[in-house]
Order: C-alpha cells, then sequence, then structure tokens
C-alpha cells in the first residue's frame, strides 16, 4: 500500500479525491432557476497525510438559496482499478472525471482525514451564475463528464479555474496575467518538502519546463494559488474556514532550498565511504575489505542506475512533456547499472573488473561534473539544486577513491607453507 502512494504522487501531483461513478448526487428539479437565489463558493481542501494528498483539491460549492439545497461539483474523480500498473500512470494522461457530490459527505469525508477546509464566497453577476452552472453541468454530464488528466494543465484547480473563467467571459484571465509567484518547480518543492525521497526523485526528473517564468494564471494549478488568485480579483465576497487541520499548512518559505544542507551531508558521506573502503583495500589486510569496496559499487551503481533508468523510460515514453529529457539523468546515471556486475567483480579480485571499473567511474563523474557546469550557463534553465548538492560530491567522493589506486589488485600476502 506505501508504494502504491508513493506512486500516486509521481503520475498526479495534484491528486485529487478518489471515489466512483456512484458518489454522483441529484440534483433536484428548478435547481438554479432563479439565478439570483444561487451562491458559489470556490472550497478549497488543504494537503493530506497520503502521496496522492500533497498538493490539496479544489471544488465548486453552488446553493440554490430558494430551495435550501446544495451540491459540490468536483473535477477530482478517478480510480485506480483495471488500468494497469502504476508505472502505467507516469506514462500517460490517464481518465480523470467530473462529478456533482453531496456536500455534507464530502466535507465529512476530508474531515475525517484532518484536511482543512476553505470556502471563498463568489460575487458572480447574475449572467455569470448562469453560465456557471450550465458549463457544471454540462461537465457533469456523461458524455462530457471524462478528461485526460495533466498535473499541470488540466487537472481540478484548472479545470475550476477555467469554468470561471467561461462565466465571466474571460474576464479572470485577463486579470491573471502578472507574472507568478513561484515556478511550477518550487510548487513541487514546496508541496513535498514531508516526502524527501519522492521530492528528489520528481525534482531530477522533471525537466526545465518546471523551471520556464509562469503568470499567475498557470500557477493556479495548485489549488491554494487558485484561492490567493481570486482572493485578488474582483471576484471574491469573503472565506471562511469551514474545517481547520491540525496539520501545518504548506509556507511561502518552504519553496526554498532547506534540504539542500542534508543532501550535502548524505553525499558526502556515500563519498567518503568510497574513499574510507579504497583505502583499506590498497592496504590489503583482509579481503573483507576487496569484498567490501566490491559491493559498494554495485550498491551505489544499482541505487542511482535504477533511478536513471527510469528517467530514461520516462523520457522516452511519458506523454508527459516535463518528464522527458531531464539534465538530472547527468547525475543520476542509468549507465552507472554496469558498476553492479562490475562491482561484484570487484569483490572477487577480477582484473577485467577494475579495469572497467576504473573508466565507468570517470565517465560517470565526467557526467556529474557537466552537469555542474551547465547549472553555470544561461542557456540550460534547468534547477538541478537538489540531485547536484547529493550527486555531485558521491561522484567526486568516488573519482577520488580510484584517484590513487594503482591498477593492479589487491592480493593477500602470500604465507608461508609448511613442507
Amino acid at each position: 500500500m506505501a508504494r502504491h502512494r508513493f506512486l500516486l504522487l509521481l503520475i498526479g501531483w495534484l491528486g485529487g479525491w478518489l471515489g466512483s461513478p456512484s458518489a454522483q448526487a441529484a440534483l433536484p428539479p428548478g435547481f438554479g432557476e432563479h439565478p439570483e437565489d444561487l451562491r458559489v463558493k470556490l472550497v478549497t481542501f488543504g494537503p493530506g497525510p497520503d502521496a496522492h494528498q500533497l498538493f490539496g483539491h479544489s471544488a465548486l460549492w453552488v446553493e440554490d438559496t430558494r430551495l435550501r439545497t446544495d451540491v459540490l461539483y468536483s473535477y477530482g474523480m478517478t480510480t485506480h482499478e483495471g488500468q494497469g500498473s502504476p508505472l502505467h500512470f507516469l506514462v500517460r494522461h490517464q481518465p480523470f472525471w467530473a462529478a456533482r457530490l453531496p456536500v455534507a459527505h464530502t466535507f465529512a469525508t476530508y474531515q475525517r482525514e484532518d484536511r482543512s477546509i476553505t470556502a471563498q464566497e463568489l460575487r458572480l453577476p447574475l449572467r455569470a451564475r448562469q453560465r456557471l452552472l450550465a458549463r457544471l453541468e454540462r461537465d457533469v454530464s456523461p458524455e462530457h463528464r471524462l478528461y485526460a488528466y495533466h498535473p499541470t494543465d488540466n487537472n481540478c484547480a484548472t479545470r475550476v479555474r477555467d469554468a470561471l473563467d467561461d462565466a465571466l467571459e474571460g474576464s479572470l484571465r485577463a486579470d491573471a496575467s502578472l507574472p507568478a509567484r513561484f515556478t511550477w518547480r518550487e510548487h513541487l518543492r514546496r508541496h513535498t518538502r514531508h516526502s524527501p525521497v519522492v521530492s528528489l526523485l520528481l525534482l531530477t526528473w522533471v525537466n526545465d519546463v518546471m523551471d520556464a517564468p509562469r503568470t499567475r494564471w498557470e500557477e493556479a494549478f495548485v489549488p491554494r494559488e487558485l484561492a490567493r488568485l481570486l482572493d485578488t480579483s474582483s471576484a471574491p465576497r469573503g472565506r471562511v474556514d469551514v474545517y481547520v487541520s491540525r496539520a501545518r499548512p504548506v509556507s511561502d518559505q518552504e519553496a526554498g532550498t532547506s534540504a539542500l544542507p542534508h543532501l550535502f551531508l548524505v553525499g558526502a558521506v556515500v563519498g567518503g565511504g568510497a574513499v574510507v573502503l579504497s583505502i583499506l583495500r590498497e592496504r590489503g589486510a583482509t579481503p573483507g575489505a576487496r569484498i567490501a569496496f566490491g559491493l559498494y559499487h554495485a550498491l551505489f551503481g544499482l541505487l542511482s542506475g535504477a533511478v536513471g533508468f527510469v528517467g530514461l523510460l520516462l523520457t522516452r515514453y511519458s506523454e508527459h512533456s516535463a518528464l522527458r529529457c531531464s539534465e538530472g539523468l547527468l547525475l543520476f546515471n542509468p549507465f552507472a547499472l554496469a558498476l553492479v556486475p562490475l562491482g561484484i567483480g570487484l569483490a572477487f579480485g577480477s582484473a577485467r573488473a577494475e579495469r572497467w571499473t576504473r573508466t565507468c567511474v570517470g565517465v560517470l563523474m565526467g557526467c556529474a561534473l557537466l552537469a555542474g557546469v551547465l547549472q553555470l550557463l544561461p542557456a540550460f534553465g534547468q534547477d538541478l539544486r537538489e540531485p547536484l548538492a547529493l550527486m555531485l560530491v558521491a561522484h567526486l567522493g568516488l573519482g577520488m577513491a580510484w584517484g590513487g589506486t594503482s591498477n593492479a589488485v589487491p592480493r593477500m600476502e602470500a604465507r608461508p607453507q609448511r613442507a
């Protein structure tokens, strides 16, 4: 279950409310016939504890005060049954759908998960209320409810944003042309701060699409940014906390690089371990040092190479443009998988493995140094701070471990034999 939740984040950075088609709520006769009796609220659900909930969720709460009834329009419905392996979600745009949900039941579900619920009442003209309700009803109809999910262009928040802009006849988008507060990568960094492994993988695999300058309109793919956009437009009347979570909310300061010292320290330990094992192996005191040195290379190659290999598969097969041709593969290099058999050969004292491992380490270190140089060139705009802090120092340590070694394989000194 934990692995499945982990992959849910990778394929849906803004994962919404999971449900089934049977969750659709009935709309009473005459709902919305008098637009002056309609109240529309943007509902923003805060992040939850599970991986696919880390970005929160957006929905529209529509109330008919004359009929004293309300419904919630949500674009975050999906199911993971019968749609292939979790990796399939990383590669293809998966089907999501819109649904009309019962308000009380949906709120209770989020409250049980201790996720905050904030409602913003929108001051919409009568014509906009009519247009909005018509658009929402169209979107939840069986023939139109399905859509191809995209994490930044077509998700629960952007579809709510687009519906409101359509109702306001384009005025919302016109007001959202100012520069965004953060890049998409910075939003990814903020919302994955409590899942360091997931954060590192995503920040390695995504490319410079995530670093391009954006507008506030494009930034509204994040539910809280959509709420902020409406706060500063001419639409909102006020914000009410329906439910306040005990969890600490995401702060603007967490768009920074507080993880870098920890990653650098881990990389230094990894690189330093290679140097220590190299020294012990050169002394040739015990075969254990040679075996440990070889197994170190095999483990290093397996972990870093596997991350790079997945990134290479995403480059080749993913439909998500942000997951193709990441410069992070220079640091988590698929070529490192060659160290797995070579490391085993080192452990057994193979002279051929010794020569090829030296070459492989040189190539890997050269690629890591190239990634560092690219960060200094304006033409290469990808932010590699996290993988660079970890893997550059690790590769330098690995290179140092081979810098002072001889080409000969260390041998145990022969002991005198009795006749």
